[in-house]
């Protein structure tokens, strides 16, 4: 508790830092200043958005409070960086890496946005390296939060690759009838998204990105007024104050309140819900007791991926470079029955398949499948059995001869760390 009461203290004292310059003279010409008013707005954003969060039944136990001031902070960093840095003239991708965590971030991707312009031609241009897919998808307002749509998308099927893997993509006004790598850019698109997913996690090169608007390479910057500036802090606070609360809320939503603890959905084809065309992706949350594990049977199907990756209640990724939390089916092990067995839960198992809940006895789960041709039959959906630690040898074939030891789980470890720092360039 004493740690938690240090965090809402370091976050107090900021607001309170804030609060003093904004409210001091010397920084004001009057007191209707367009900037004053909007970095006013700013701080009781954050207030608010402070109660909304300490107002969730998710604010219990002293990581989850932790994890709640994570959220604040990780959210303030957004609407800094989607709002206040940005412009879609000189646009650069802002990255998800593994500090900003939102929204049941993927360890297996990295996602890049970028803020664009509707109706305005951009041009995409990268290298593939060791990442087994990419997408583009272009998205007016924000749809997760019931606050927009999906315009279009680019599947990595669709998109051509020269020799070396490299590409060029456009986003224009209007793509030319069977014109390849384009995506025709609409009046209403705000944002641009690509996701770069990896499978083995090698520690090849992870590829490239970079985004220009076309015609507007080498042109001057204009220089900032106060009246634009203050528009794009009060934007900065909304997007705060929505990032904070639409995840938990999600969470509550579509995981804790749809249906019980330590269950999996059925399968969803996410593209009929106005998600990713192939995608695939079952779903649910864990509530375990420190003896307990939540396994997870699973069987490879014709997907170029397939993973699992743990999330907190806040709907963050769980720590993936330093901790197993996720995996895919290329870093899985087959059982000899064929399927593959996930175990969550708190204490190591010395199975290779053990997912960490970091000391989380409550969370959530997802499955992706990504770039399926078809439906996934029924008899290969995800089934999941709550069971006793002292159990797993009883529910997983050939459970003992699969372990690994303590060296072998430094050895996953440090792989995923080399991994993590070449696809985020730490």
């Amino acid at each position: 508790m004493r740690r938690v009461l240090h965090i809402t203290f370091l976050f107090t004292l900021i607001f309170g830092i804030v609060r003093a310059f904004a409210q001091d003279d010397q920084f004001k010409t009057s007191s209707q200043d367009s900037l004053s008013v909007a970095w006013q707005s700013l701080i009781d954003a954050m207030h608010q958005a402070e109660r909304d969060v300490r107002s969730f039944d998710y604010f219990d136990s002293e990581q989850d409070q932790a994890r709640a001031y994570l959220l604040l902070s990780r959210a303030l960093l957004k609407g800094i960086e989607e709002q206040l840095l940005n412009d879609p003239d000189f646009p650069f991708f802002r990255i998800m890496d593994p500090r900003m965590k939102e929204g049941g971030d993927n360890p297996d991707q990295r996602y890049s946005f970028a803020e664009i312009k509707g109706n305005t031609d951009y041009v995409i241009r990268g290298v593939k390296g060791s990442a087994a897919r990419l997408e583009v998808q272009l998205y007016a307002g924000r749809p997760w939060a019931n606050e927009g749509e999906s315009l279009d998308y680019l599947a990595f099927e669709d998109i051509e690759l020269d020799a070396e893997g490299g590409f060029e993509i456009q986003l224009l006004r209007e793509c030319s009838q069977d014109q390849k790598n384009c995506l025709t850019n609409p009046s209403a698109t705000t944002t641009v998204m690509v996701r770069q997913i990896y499978v083995d996690w090698s520690a090849q090169p992870a590829g490239e990105l970079h985004i220009d608007r076309i015609g507007y390479e080498g042109k001057a910057k204009t220089a900032p007024t106060p009246g634009h500036v203050a528009k794009r802090i009060e934007a900065m606070a909304y997007t705060m104050h929505q990032s904070a609360v639409t995840w938990p809320n999600m969470v509550k939503s579509r995981y804790t309140e749809r249906r019980p603890p330590n269950m999996v959905s059925p399968l969803m084809d996410t593209f009929q819900f106005g998600g990713v065309r192939g995608r695939w992706m079952a779903s649910g949350h864990f509530d375990l007791e420190p003896d307990q594990a939540l396994v997870i049977k699973s069987w490879p199907v014709d997907a170029p991926y397939q993973g699992i990756q743990l999330t907190d209640l806040w709907f963050a990724s769980l720590e993936y470079g330093n901790r197993v939390t996720s995996l895919t089916n290329k870093q899985s092990v087959i059982a000899p029955d064929g399927a593959i067995y996930y175990v969550i839960t708190e204490s190591e198992t010395g199975y290779p398949n053990w997912l960490d809940t970091v000391g989380l006895t409550q969370g959530t789960f997802i499955m992706r499948y990504d770039g399926m041709g078809g439906a996934i039959a029924q008899n290969l959906w995800p089934k999941a059995e709550l069971v006793n630690v002292s159990e797993l040898a009883q529910v997983i074939p050939d459970f003992h001869v699969a372990k690994i030891t303590l060296e072998d789980r430094d050895e996953q470890r440090a792989k995923r760390r080399r991994h993590i720092q070449k696809r985020f360039g730490f």
